[in-house]
């Protein structure tokens, strides 16, 4: 009916079915299953199941890996009658205590943020991790999180919540924006970063959300410039464990994750069937094609770039492709140059990007399809769009 499963019950299923091996937590919950070709793990809300799949050379071995997990999952959700949705918010169930999945860190997460945090339960996105190296990874970043509208106007697919039209395309980047918004600690950045140093430095104000204490996190209630201090500087193992543990929880759409050497695109919301390596294939073809879409930002939009893809992004979370774009022809283009990085790798993968190409053509985001299913059927005609299966 569109109301929330607990998805930690799919998960002895999952084991027997796929030969997984359990994951547990300090406290021996557990909290996800890990396999040769997927994995699964239990995610903020109860509600939500994360698979990761990888790491892949190319798209097609991992939609291959996709495909398989998906397959189980499907599998384990039928048979106690529940429905997938590639969606990216719940549609009827609300952001409530009683909703987090019983994590310990989760309720940690909670006393350090406040109900902000709550917004985490609800929502589902289809997030891409990127190998970088150091020589490109500011450029890169940039790029990426300039980037960040190009991606919400093509895949928002998060209008409806509490059972209501939320006026919204994509109200995943609308509500959790609001989560700490004076250090910009989510979505797309404030403007770009100088150097791997201005990187560090923008994470030193911010709030470090959990501290270790007697070998437990607890919330802590400074900034990650004071927590260090508290460690004697900047130095040493427990400073860098520490910075991971902060990075970990800064939320930017495009963020270098330094533990995974990767730069992670994590703007797209959760795609619908039949669109299931949309989000992944931009993602790619954004980092592969980056020194050929910064030229085109350039030639398009001269110095003053920033403040008008800000204004963009704004623009696109309300009205999704309905948003005029800062100059004329520009998604065309930005879709054009994706289209070729992805072809100069001679791996078939530029097909993955048709769905977009649809999607530009009709002037209709997934989001704004959601609307039209919702305001002619509610809720029933949105879950028949958004169901896997």
């Amino acid at each position: 009916d569109g109301s929330a499963a607990d998805v930690g019950l799919l998960l002895p299923i999952l084991r027997e079915r796929a030969q997984m091996v359990e994951v547990r937590d300090a406290d021996g919950m557990l909290v996800g299953l890990d396999g040769p070709d997927f994995t699964f793990v239990l995610e903020v809300g109860r509600g939500t199941l994360e698979m990761t799949t990888g790491p892949h050379d190319d798209l097609a071995g991992l939609e291959s890996s996709f495909l398989m997990g998906m397959e189980h999952l499907l599998h384990a959700a039928g048979s106690f009658g529940w429905q997938v949705l590639g969606y990216g918010m719940q549609p009827l169930s609300a952001g409530t205590v009683d909703f987090l999945t019983a994590k310990p860190r989760y309720r940690t997460l909670l006393d350090s943020l406040g109900p902000d945090w709550l917004w985490f339960t609800l929502t589902a996105s289809d997030q891409t991790h990127v190998a970088v190296g150091r020589p490109e990874l500011v450029a890169t970043t940039n790029l990426a999180s300039l980037l960040t509208p190009a991606v919400i106007a093509l895949c928002a697919n998060s209008p409806i919540w509490a059972e209501r039209d939320q006026g919204v395309c994509c109200g995943r980047e609308s509500e959790m924006g609001r989560i700490q918004a004076d250090h910009h600690r989510h979505g797309m950045p404030q403007g770009p970063l100088a150097s791997v140093e201005d990187l560090v430095a923008r994470t030193l104000p911010q709030h470090f959300l959990m501290r270790k204490d007697n070998g437990r996190l607890v919330a802590n209630h400074t900034s990650f410039e004071a927590h260090l201090k508290t460690l004697g500087g900047a130095e040493g193992d427990d400073a860098w464990a520490a910075y991971l543990l902060h990075e970990h929880y800064t939320w930017n759409s495009a963020r270098p994750r330094t533990a995974h050497s990767t730069l992670e695109l994590r703007s797209a919301c959760q795609q619908p069937p039949g669109s299931h390596l949309v989000a992944t294939a931009l993602s790619l073809a954004i980092v592969e094609g980056a020194p050929e879409l910064a030229a085109l930002r350039e030639a398009r939009m001269g110095a003053e770039t920033w403040p008008q893809m800000r204004a963009w992004h704004a623009a696109v979370i309300t009205h999704g492709l309905a948003a005029p774009t800062p100059t004329p022809g520009l998604l065309t283009e930005i879709l054009e140059h994706c289209e070729a990085a992805l072809g100069r790798r001679g791996r078939s993968e530029a097909r993955f990007l048709a769905p977009l190409w649809q999607r530009l053509e009709a002037g209709m985001s997934p989001a704004q399809s959601v609307r039209a299913d919702f305001a002619a059927g509610g809720i029933p005609a949105l879950l028949d769009g958004v169901r896997w299966g």
